[in-house]
C-alpha cells in the first residue's frame, strides 16, 4: 500500500507533540532534529513562536536553546560573512550603464559579419 501523506496542518500537529514530548523527557537529539525541520517548513519565527509556547519554564527554554546553539553559531558566522561582502560591493564605485553598453556594442560588432545590403544573386 502506498503511505498516506499527512496534510500541513496535521503534519504540524504531530510535530507539535514531538517537540513537547522530547522537552518533557530531556531529548536533545530528537529536540534538535524537530526544530531544524520545523525552521527548515516554516522559518525561525514559528520556532520561537513554539518555543515561548511550549518551554513551561527558563530551565526548559535555556536547555531547548543548547540544543540549537551550534545551529546559531553558523548562521552568526553567515550574516558575519555576508555583512562583510555587502560592504564590499558597496564600496566599488558602479560603472555608468551607458559607457558599459557602448563597450558591449563594440565588442558585438567584431564578432557580425559586414553586411552592405540585399544580398545579390550570382547570374
Amino acid at each position: 500500500m502506498a503511505p498516506h501523506l499527512l496534510s500541513f496542518s496535521a503534519r504540524a500537529r504531530q510535530e507539535q507533540e514531538a517537540l513537547k514530548v522530547a522537552l518533557a523527557n530531556g531529548d536533545g537529539a530528537s529536540l534538535k532534529s524537530i526544530s531544524e525541520r520545523l525552521v527548515h517548513r516554516q522559518g525561525p519565527g514559528a520556532l520561537q513562536l513554539l518555543m515561548r509556547k511550549f518551554a513551561s519554564n527558563a530551565e526548559a527554554l535555556a536547555f531547548w536553546q543548547q540544543q540549537l546553539l551550534p545551529v546559531q553559531q553558523i548562521s552568526s558566522k553567515y550574516y558575519e560573512e555576508v555583512k562583510e561582502v555587502k560592504e564590499v560591493v558597496e564600496s566599488c564605485p558602479p560603472e555608468p550603464i551607458a559607457e558599459k553598453k557602448i563597450e558591449v556594442a563594440r565588442r558585438l560588432r567584431g564578432w557580425l559579419p559586414s553586411w552592405n545590403g540585399p544580398l545579390r544573386q550570382a547570374s
